[in-house]
This record gives structure tokens, sequence and C-alpha cells, in this order.
């Protein structure tokens, strides 16, 4: 097209993300502290540049040798590859393992590139060949990470069951991220079985395609949520101005509440607003405004706080239990999943449980 390499499916998607480009630019400027809203940014400037250079190149009527264009090419894939699992593990709360860091899976894939495809090509000349010996390694490593990763998003999406809408949504994210590893996986078979641009960019973009999808189901989620929260931050000022309790009443939901903490009961998962007034003997909005006037929090906020001083408690008692995964974590101190926890966490520490939980261990070890 337009008397270059690049195929028709190929200038759509990138006119397409070109357009997603400018709105997320606008986006972006907006809440610039918006880490979420940057991730996906760069996601999307990574897919123009791999769509581009992979439609464009190899071209001899450029003034840049065949051999430097297939360099590019190749390594704005690779850089595409580990930008999107990065962006996984970032969005959707998937911690590494340690054979699969970010940082093992990039200095892997560029020396095996080095190894067997750029020293290789620069002396034989013979692009097949050299194609064949590189496309081992992201075989290996996209069939493996494909695999374990997968088992821990099928993981993650069975602990969260669709009781309401927001398990629903999580659902969503888990199994959007599942599908997004799939067509990415699927990048080193259609590189090894022949260079053919009209299969591989509608397969490798599908996953951004899902990617994107997702993230305009976040906007519109997180829409929500801010809305609900202003609500109810006009609803409790409301109550505070309108509502009297009684003080015998105000100190029997308190000695109730110092129960409820005493006895752990906020680990339970179910627990909300209207399955606690019913325990002791209230109701909501007295419950609410309690909370409110003596935790200064709001109901949900108050459980959250509970959950992470608890998770923190036990995480200086238990060392073992620095070992657990995020999700298992997040289970045991009563959060459906770990997305919401680590969100929990971070609001209330300023850090991410994984980076708490490194900073714990290695002032241990210092103090061996």
């Amino acid at each position: 097209m337009f008397n270059t390499e690049m195929h028709i499916s190929t200038f759509v998607i990138l006119v397409l993300q070109s357009l997603v480009l400018f709105s997320l630019l606008l986006f972006f400027l907006s809440r610039p502290r918006d880490n979420s809203r940057l991730r996906f940014l760069i996601l999307t400037i990574t897919y123009i540049l791999y769509n581009f250079f992979s439609g464009v190149f190899p071209d001899d009527r450029f003034s840049i040798s065949i051999y430097i264009q297939n360099i590019i090419a190749y390594l704005v894939g690779i850089i595409v590859a580990v930008y999107f699992i990065y962006y996984i593990y970032k969005e959707f709360y998937i911690y590494p393992f340690k054979q699969f860091s970010v940082k093992t899976l990039f200095i892997v894939l560029t020396v095996s590139f080095i190894s067997f495809f750029a020293i290789p090509y620069y002396f034989t000349e013979n692009l097949s060949l050299s194609r064949k010996l590189f496309i081992i390694t992201p075989l290996f490593i996209s069939f493996t990470f494909f695999y374990q990763v997968g088992k821990e998003l099928l993981g993650l999406y069975k602990t969260s069951s669709p009781k309401n809408s927001e398990d629903r949504y999580y659902k969503t994210r888990i199994l959007a991220g599942y599908l997004g590893l799939f067509s990415l996986s699927l990048m080193p078979l259609i590189v090894a079985i022949g260079d053919y641009q009209s299969v591989e960019q509608p397969v490798v973009n599908s996953g951004y395609i899902i990617m994107t999808i997702i993230y305009i189901i976040d906007l519109i989620h997180k829409s929500k949520l801010e809305s609900a929260i202003l609500y109810e931050l006009h609803k409790d000022l409301k109550n505070k101005k309108n509502l009297t309790i009684p003080d015998d009443t105000t100190k029997k939901i308190l000695e109730e509440l110092n129960n409820f903490e005493r006895k752990k009961l906020f680990l339970q998962k179910d627990i909300d607003i209207k399955s606690l007034s019913k325990k002791i003997n209230t109701n909501t909005k007295y419950l609410s405004k309690t909370i409110n006037d003596h935790k200064n929090l709001n109901f949900n906020a108050y459980i959250n706080e509970l959950r992470i001083e608890h998770t923190i408690k036990i995480l200086h008692e238990k060392p073992k239990l620095r070992n657990y995964t995020i999700t298992h974590l997040a289970k045991e101190v009563g959060f459906n999943n770990a997305e919401a926890f680590s969100r929990a966490f971070r609001n209330t520490t300023g850090k991410k449980p994984s980076i708490y939980i490194k900073d714990l261990s290695n002032e241990n070890s210092m103090l061996k």
C-alpha cells in the first residue's frame, strides 16, 4: 500500500490506533498522575511503532540497508511483547514468577536475538535461516509463559464468585488478560510459519484491541465509582446534619464495633453494612453515622482499613506469609480479589503490597 510493503489490514489498524492515541493524550493530560492511563498510552505507542515498522520494512527503496531494517522490525516486536507482559502484570496485579520477570524476559530475548538472529543474519544474509534459529527461544518462552500465567489468571478467575456487578467486572478483566496473553503467545508461532503480514498483524493486534475494550470499561467503571463516592459523601453530610442518634444507642453500637474488631469479623468476605447492622441489632443509617462520626471513615473504608492493619500485623508476626501470592494474601484477609486488596493496601500504606513485603524482608535481613 502507498508503494510500500504495508498490507491494507496493517494500515487500517495504524489509522485506528492513531485515533486512539490522540484520545489518550487528551485523557492523560486531564489526569497526568494516573499511572494506568500512562501505561496504556505507552502500550498504544509501542503497538503503533510495531505496526509501522513491520508494515513498511523491509523495502530496498529506503536508504537504510535491508539488514538494519529487519533488525529494527524485529527489535520493535520484542519491545512490544515485553511491554505487553509488563502491562498485564501491572494492570491485573499479576506478579512475575522468578523465571518470568520483565527484566529477565527482556535480557533473554535480547541476548537470543543478538546471538541467533543478528549475528547469523549479518554473516549469512539468510533471513529465513536466522529467523528459524532465533524463533526457538521466543516459542519456548511463549508456550511456557502462556501456560504458567494462564493458570494464574484462571485461578484468579475462579476465586471471584459473580454474586454482583463488581465481581463480574473483575472476572471480565481477568478473562481479558488471559485472552490478551493468548494473542501474544501466537506471535512467535506466526513468525515461525512465515512472514504473513495479513495474518500476523490482526492476530497480534487482537490483544491490543482487547486491552482497549477493557480500558474503556475501566473508565466507565471508575466514573461510576467516583459518582457513587460523591453521592455517598453528600448523603453522609446530609445525614450528619439531619440524623440524631440517642447517646445510649451510639454507646451500644460502639461496643458492638469493638467486639466486631476484637473477634476479627471484618475478615469475613461477604461482610457489608446491611449484614453488620443486622448482626449488632441496629439500622444502616445509625451504623453509618456512628462510623462516620467516631472513626472518620465511611463503612467500606473502615472495613478496608481494619483488613490492611491486620495484614501488616500478620506480615510482621508470620514471615512465611510474605511468600504468599498477592491473590492468596488478599483471600486471607477477606478481599475477593488481588486488585481490590492492592488498591486498599496502597491507599493505607502508600506502597503496593509487593513493595511493602520486599522492604519488610530487607529490613529483617539487615537486623540478623
